[in-house]
């Protein structure tokens, strides 16, 4: 019976209909406390009410930071948040609001090529949501070496994200990679960037 169920897959290899309301019927289920979900083109409702116990939750799909702030209000017990590929907002919500999820320990975000987030965007996002956390995973992939790319291998905005903002972290994975780089011109950049980590 889906009431008693505490850990649930959902993993979508064909094209899904009706659902629109999955997220809702989700949170409904009130002894859930894994829940892992993969559905392509998933997109969250406009607003959600529900409250769970949700304690690990990952998302394989993507998900833009809009979305992911309706999700984590219903999700306040959450203590690993894993997102497989985060997208930039659209509606800069992120700046003024803050979610209070004071178990949270880890986080884990992937963002992929195509609409990336970019470091403010993420800066914003760690600071309104992710303060407490211990643990926190993050790889970004480009293709070319944009401006605005850089700024997510800059050491000194993430020592100061850190220092400033996530006092508890223990634990910080960063992977960066990118696809096109043109090694005459942007090899040295990136190398001099790269290299302030190991300072």
């Amino acid at each position: 019976s889906l009431p008693v169920l505490s850990s649930l897959t959902i993993v979508s290899i064909n094209h899904l209909t009706g659902k629109s309301n999955i997220h809702a019927k989700l949170l409904r289920l009130p002894n859930l406390k894994y829940c892992e979900i993969c559905i392509e083109t998933l997109q969250c409702p406009k607003s959600l009410v529900a409250a769970t116990h949700i304690e690990h939750f990952v998302i394989n799909h993507e998900i833009s930071i809009d979305e992911l702030f309706i999700l984590l209000p219903c999700v306040p017990q959450i203590r690993r948040l894993s997102l497989g590929n985060l997208k930039e907002s659209r509606t800069n919500l992120i700046g003024k609001c803050s979610i209070n999820l004071p178990h949270l320990m880890s986080v884990s975000l992937k963002s992929n090529v195509h609409r990336n987030i970019s470091f403010d965007e993420f800066e914003a996002l760690a600071t309104n949501c992710f303060h407490q956390a211990d643990v926190l995973n993050v790889e970004v992939q480009f293709i070319g070496f944009g401006l605005d790319d850089r700024e997510f291998i800059n050491a000194t905005r993430w020592q100061r994200l850190i220092t400033s903002s996530m006092p508890n972290l223990r634990v910080f994975d960063f992977r960066y990679s990118y696809r096109g780089l043109d090694y005459n011109v942007e090899y040295q950049t990136f190398e001099t960037l790269t290299n302030k980590f190991n300072a």
